[in-house]
C-alpha cells in the first residue's frame, strides 16, 4: 500500500503533463461514436477523484457507510463532459490530489481493512478503495488514451 500511497500525486502529475503536451484534434477525437475521446476521459476522471476520496474518507470515518454506484456514462452524457473546460479538470485533479495525498499518508495499518457496502460490488475495503484510487483507475485510463491516439494515428 505505502507504493501506491507514494505513487498517488506523482502519477497524476505525469498523466496531466502528458495530456498538455497531446495535440488539440487529437484531444477531441473519438475512435468510435460511443467512445469518449481524451477530454471526456479527463472530465471523468476528475469526477471518479471526487467519488473515490469520498468513498474513503466515508470508509475510514464511519462505520460501514453505504457507498453508492454511479452511471459513468449517463454522467459523461448528461454533465456534456465535452463542452467543460479540460485544463480546469486537469488543474483540478493535481489540487485534488495534493490535498488528499496526507490523508493517505496518516492511514493507519489497520485501518485499511475497515469496511463499507457498495450499492452493487458489495462489501469494499478501505484497501481496495485505495488500490483503485492510487493506481488501477488511472492506469485504465492511461491506456485508453493511448488506444484513442493510436486509433486517430491509424485515420491519417
Amino acid at each position: 500500500m505505502q507504493n501506491a500511497i507514494y505513487r498517488y500525486l506523482p502519477d497524476m502529475e505525469h498523466f496531466v503533463e502528458q495530456i498538455r503536451a497531446i495535440p488539440e484534434a487529437e484531444i477531441d477525437f473519438k475512435p468510435a461514436p460511443d467512445a469518449w475521446s481524451i477530454h471526456e476521459i479527463v472530465v471523468h476522471l476528475f469526477d471518479v477523484e471526487i467519488m473515490l476520496q469520498y468513498r474513503l474518507k466515508s470508509v475510514l470515518a464511519e462505520e460501514n457507510p453505504v457507498i453508492r454506484a454511479f452511471d459513468q456514462d449517463l454522467w459523461a452524457q448528461n454533465l456534456k463532459y465535452s463542452s467543460l473546460n479540460m485544463e480546469h479538470h486537469l488543474q483540478a485533479l493535481i489540487a485534488m490530489r495534493r490535498a488528499f495525498a496526507p490523508v493517505l499518508e496518516q492511514v493507519r495499518e489497520e485501518d485499511w481493512e475497515r469496511t463499507g457496502e457498495h450499492t452493487e460490488d458489495g462489501t469494499l475495503t478501505a484497501r481496495t478503495i485505495a488500490e483503485k484510487i492510487c493506481v488501477s483507475h488511472l492506469e485504465t485510463h492511461v491506456k485508453q488514451v493511448q488506444r484513442n491516439r493510436d486509433a486517430y494515428a491509424a485515420q491519417k
